[in-house]
């Protein structure tokens, strides 16, 4: 298994995005990856997203990157059932 960390400083809080991967000769067995925010003053961790498909990790990560913590706002909010 191989697992890789992407770390995504921000002023007040990081973002951790953990991609742990198993592949063999033929392809991917195994895909999971975990967003995480970590307050930078406490380094207290809290879970944001997981997902098992392949590329969703780096994806998020490019995006955080480029237009900052909001985009997780929109990723919680496309996750979240809207109750009536």
């Amino acid at each position: 298994m191989k697992t890789m960390t992407t770390v995504i400083r921000g002023l007040a809080l990081d973002v951790v995005v953990v991609e742990t991967t198993q592949a063999d000769a033929t392809g991917i067995l195994f895909y999971r990856a975990e967003i995480f925010t970590r307050n930078r003053g406490t380094g207290m961790q809290q879970l944001v997203r997981r997902t098992r498909i392949p590329g969703t990790g780096k994806e998020l990560a490019k995006a955080v990157q480029q237009h900052g913590v909001r985009t997780l706002e929109a990723v919680i909010k496309a996750a979240t059932p809207a109750f009536s």
